[in-house]
């Protein structure tokens, strides 16, 4: 809910709705039965379902998984677009009532759940973090960021092919942001409850309809929160925060974060979910007619004297519905809280256990060459493979290069990582042309480029001290 001191004073809007539903390019409005346009904010990207009347079975057969679904809703001209999506699923079905294309899918930034982010950083801006990850996706995906805003928080991360939106969960509720994309594929990234809209209102006697499960839930509220994280030497460390009012009846719950390597951290976070989990807003589903300019995370007017409603609240997800069995355009709005259920719970125990994992792969390499030595390979120069360890024969220094690998992709990128004994003075290089050119690596979990692209994968290891012993090595590429 938005603190603010603003009198609000509602004037009605002319309602003339104009809607259209295009599929495929195809403007078939007055087929839809009955849709829903779900639109987040944090949460998640967005969904949407149709129901249209396919008498004779005339659309059967005629869309797909992949095609581009447009609804536009306003009080003009049906020009302004609401919701982009794109088929994930077609039904045909026949019932008592007749014959019906059932139709799923998402919006269309629906890529964002399917890439998976590996990224390893400390005491960095959220916001950065944002960037840097949109940065890793394929540019040809067309996503950008003009509309992040700049923070002042900062955090670590260990992600491990976590899903793209699970990371933007993670930001958000770190840093007190919200964030969705539009439908130009733009990131809305910005300070909870700092935009209020200034166009709509949802006001009874006017626009209003309905509201359902106004109230404050507090099944989930806590008194108390520990977090666990650990310092470099991987020595617990550990806080907990304590509401003032915890009186006699506890009720807690455990957090472990890995990424918190520090007292202030593990402490920020503990205070930060406390408050969140004790401070609990009013929630509720409210309908009403169409609104034309609302956006997820927005906060809009509310004015419902009858149930003493009189605020700005967040619009944490709006969802747009639209048919002859609506009864025209709708919007429907999940204010301030989100709704937990089983499902949501898992997904929440699921985050946290994730949070405690280092990131193995922060480069997201794609294959490995590994090397264990527990067999001689490879050829030697004043160097030998005993007792599973490469090691010079003896002398102060010596050259192992290891059997050609015959990849299946042309490699572009690599890193190295070793496991052995005085390693300080050995050299590691990587080629991909069979030898002919050997581009040096270091141990610091960087990604190079190879000068070209190929198939043919060599390492060779320059051991500088009689002393080194090499366990087990591995070139990671893609």
């Amino acid at each position: 809910m938005r603190d603010t001191t603003r009198i609000f004073i509602p004037i009605p809007k002319v309602r003339n709705t104009h809607c259209k539903v295009e599929i495929g390019g195809d403007d078939q409005t007055s087929r839809v039965i009955d849709s829903k346009f779900v639109y987040p904010t944090t949460t998640g990207i967005g969904t949407f379902s149709l129901i249209l009347s396919n008498a004779h079975g005339q659309l059967t057969g005629k869309y797909f998984a992949g095609d581009v679904v447009k609804f536009y809703a306003d009080n003009v001209d049906n020009t302004t677009l609401q919701f982009l999506g794109r088929i994930d699923f077609v039904k045909d079905d026949i019932g008592e009532n007749g014959q019906f294309l059932e139709i799923e899918g998402r919006h269309r930034a629906y890529l964002l759940t399917e890439f998976l982010i590996c990224h390893s950083v400390t005491n960095t801006s959220p916001a950065q973090i944002l960037k840097d990850d949109i940065d890793k996706l394929p540019t040809d995906y067309g996503f950008t960021y003009t509309n992040v805003s700049s923070d002042t928080d900062s955090m670590n991360v260990e992600w491990n092919h976590k899903p793209f939106w699970d990371c933007i969960f993670e930001l958000c509720k770190h840093s007190g942001f919200d964030c969705y994309v539009d439908n130009d594929l733009d990131f809305h990234y910005f300070e909870a409850n700092s935009i209020g809209n200034a166009n709509d209102a949802i006001v009874e006697g006017d626009n209003f309809i309905k509201t359902k499960g106004w109230g404050t839930d507090d099944t989930y509220e806590k008194t108390r929160v520990t977090v666990m994280g650990q310092n470099e030497g991987g020595l617990p460390v550990i806080y907990t925060a304590i509401s003032d009012g915890e009186g006699d009846d506890i009720k807690e719950v455990f957090i472990r974060d890995g990424s918190a390597d520090t007292n202030a951290k593990v402490k920020d976070i503990a205070e930060a979910k406390l408050e969140e989990m004790t401070n609990r807003n009013p929630q509720a589903r409210i309908t009403s007619h169409g609104l034309e300019t609302i956006k997820p995370g927005e906060n809009i007017p509310i004015l419902i004297p009858r149930q003493k409603i009189h605020g700005e609240y967040k619009i944490i997800q709006l969802t747009h519905k639209f048919g002859a069995k609506v009864g025209g355009w709708r919007t429907e709005c999940l204010i301030e809280e989100e709704e937990t259920g089983v499902s949501r719970m898992i997904y929440k125990v699921s985050q946290q256990t994730r949070s405690g994992i280092k990131s193995d792969n922060p480069n997201k390499m794609l294959y490995s060459y590994n090397f264990d030595f527990d067999d001689d390979s490879g050829t030697h120069s004043s160097t030998a493979i005993t007792e599973g360890r490469l090691k010079t024969d003896g002398g102060a220094s010596g050259t192992w290069t290891s059997d050609s690998k015959s990849l299946d992709i042309d490699a572009e990128h690599y890193e190295v990582r070793v496991i052995g004994e005085a390693l300080v003075g050995t050299k590691y290089y990587v080629s991909v042309d069979g030898g002919i050119t050997w581009p040096p690596a270091t141990l610091l979990r960087t990604m190079y480029t190879f000068p070209a692209a190929g198939k043919n994968l060599k390492v060779k290891v320059t051991l500088n001290s009689a002393n080194t012993q090499i366990n087990t090595l591995v070139v990671l590429f893609k």
